[in-house]
């Protein structure tokens, strides 16, 4: 049988716009993940003490087994979470000494009030030590439901969700299962992939759902059972109908992908970015040991730069324009020969807002792969609004480099 589960976010700043809740949805996600739980109910509070008040009558009356309760554990006036359980729950503060004693270890500059502050939980609840910042945590049982009381900051939230929560009161007791498998996709539009699996899926349907969800990064298929049938099976289907857009599955990217095609063909990128502005460099240094295949990169916004640096024609600059195909392939090449690496790429486009003329459009780009033995060079129109396409752009680039690798 099912059990409850229900998650309580508390803060002015994720209802006023000015903060993204993104802990409930994490907390979600990581709940999905168990046979025999459900979130029932997500709700944002204001720091107030009759909205937080009521929140629990409610969520204490659904039969929850679990509920999680995120923001307000901090220091200054505003943080009132911990004042408004002491009250709930007619319970005084009292003062973890072993904890704060940790904290005044790890933070020895912070104010010995703030640190016997942090270090206070209810005496009706049981500590939740927090390794990744000073607010303590707590795991508290009413009426058969176990709270458990966390940082709004998500890394420390996730950091003692992991190593406390889970550990001790979730994974002892219930098992995990794949109840969805995420298949990610690049380089092809939703009815595109519509139209090829439409076939399969209405074949499928009494056993599997299928949803598409696009985004800027690629289209995303979910797949899930409705009656615990195994995914594999249909997984394995739809790999034979699109395997050459997949990149990965669940919470793979683009950039994770390559790093590993790039190690293990052992080969090394250099990269030059005119209208995306350094942000495929960004995402291929996002993964940890980069340095291992990327050696460098040149932002060559200007034609003296792609002139000088990375030895660009001036006479192709005049001639076909520094939005060319000419000139995208000169700079992948150019940047390939400055750092010596295997592979060079390149981008030039109009991402806008001004710029653009009949012939070469906001939106215009060309991007560049080229190696000793072969040379790619792809034109695309992409959206004409300059921050979706940067963001773009920088996919697609990385697409072409994992489609180049497998030649």
């Amino acid at each position: 049988m099912k059990k409850n589960v229900s998650i309580l976010s508390i803060g002015d700043e994720l209802l006023n716009g000015f903060t993204i809740d993104t802990n409930s949805s994490w907390l979600a996600k990581e709940i999905s993940k168990y046979d025999f739980l459900d979130v029932k109910n997500n709700l944002t509070v204001k720091d107030n003490y009759e909205e937080i008040y009521s929140s629990l009558d409610y969520l204490l009356s659904k039969n929850n087994r679990f509920i999680f309760i995120t923001g307000g554990l901090g220091p200054t006036h505003d943080d009132i979470t911990k004042n408004a359980l002491m009250n709930y729950f007619d319970s005084e503060l009292i003062c973890d000494l072993k904890y704060m004693k940790s904290l005044e270890k790890r933070y020895p500059i912070i104010s010995r009030e703030l640190i016997k502050n942090q270090s206070q939980i209810l005496a009706v609840s049981n500590i939740i030590p927090n390794s990744k910042g000073t607010a303590i945590g707590m795991a508290l049982k009413h009426d058969g439901t176990d709270l458990f009381i966390l940082p709004g900051v998500p890394a420390e939230m996730k950091n003692m969700y992991h190593e406390h929560v889970s550990k001790k009161f979730i994974d002892p007791f219930f098992k995990k299962k794949i109840k969805y498998i995420t298949i990610l996709t690049a380089g092809i539009y939703e009815t595109k992939l519509y139209e090829i699996l439409r076939d399969l899926i209405y074949e499928n349907k009494e056993n599997f759902r299928v949803s598409f969800l696009p985004s800027y990064s690629g289209v995303r298929i979910r797949l899930m059972s409705n009656n615990n049938t195994p995914l594999d099976g249909f997984k394995n289907l739809i790999i034979k109908k699109i395997d050459d857009y997949i990149f990965g599955f669940n919470d793979d990217t683009l950039e994770q992908v390559i790093s590993k095609d790039l190690i293990s063909n052992g080969k090394k990128i250099a990269i030059a970015e005119s209208c995306t502005g350094g942000y495929i460099s960004k995402k291929i240094t996002d993964i940890p040991n980069s340095s291992n295949y990327f050696i460098g990169s040149v932002v060559a916004y200007s034609n003296l730069v792609k002139e000088e640096i990375l030895k660009v024609n001036k006479k192709t600059l005049v001639e076909k324009g520094a939005v060319s195909s000419e000139v995208a392939l000169q700079m992948a090449l150019g940047v390939m020969n400055k750092f010596k690496s295997n592979i060079g790429i390149a981008t030039t486009g109009i991402s806008g807002p001004s710029g653009g003329t009949k012939e070469k459009p906001v939106g215009l780009i060309y991007i560049a792969i080229a190696s000793k033995n072969c040379q790619v060079v792809k034109k695309f129109n992409l959206i004409p609004d300059r921050e979706k396409h940067r963001r773009i752009a920088t996919q697609v680039c990385l697409n072409m480099l994992r489609l180049f690798l497998k030649k």
